[in-house]
């Protein structure tokens, strides 16, 4: 009786990769900039067809200003499809370009990403490294303002 023998080399690394992947799943984060009402909410939830983040009803929504963000929203999920398992992370960053002087609002993002990379070289460092949070921004999805 013969016994399945996987190769063996540098050939044979984006097989064992895959496995690894297709086993653990795999993380994505996106960071969402732009001005407040421009539609990263309905783009985000369009772009993973479920719904990430809730809209405000729309008796609300046009009854009262477009509310803005004042802070870093973080929002987590964890798709599946296909016994394939991705864990999302969407950065909702404050407003970036509602004020009337946008000299500094870029400080925040700037803040968050850097803060993102001491926590996961401190993670690194630490003893027990089991169960690791990382939130480093893998993509930036900058929203602009249509101006006819």
């Amino acid at each position: 009786m013969s016994v399945a023998v996987e190769p063996v080399g540098i050939t044979n690394l984006p097989n064992q990769r895959y496995k690894i992947v297709s086993n653990q799943g795999a993380t994505l984060n996106i960071m969402l900039a732009g001005e407040s009402g421009l539609g990263k909410t309905t783009f985000i939830n369009t772009l993973f067809q479920t719904q990430l983040k809730a809209h405000i009803t729309d008796s609300q929504r046009f009854q009262k200003p477009t509310a803005k963000t004042v802070q870093i929203d973080i929002i987590r999920a964890e798709l599946e499809e296909k016994t394939f398992v991705l864990n999302l992370n969407i950065i909702d960053t404050p407003g970036f370009g509602d004020n009337i002087n946008n000299r500094n609002t870029w400080q925040t993002i700037v803040d968050f990403i850097d803060e993102q990379h001491q926590s996961c070289l401190k993670q690194e460092t630490q003893p027990n490294r089991a169960n690791k949070h990382d939130l480093r921004v893998h993509a930036v999805l900058y929203f602009i303002r249509p101006t006819g």
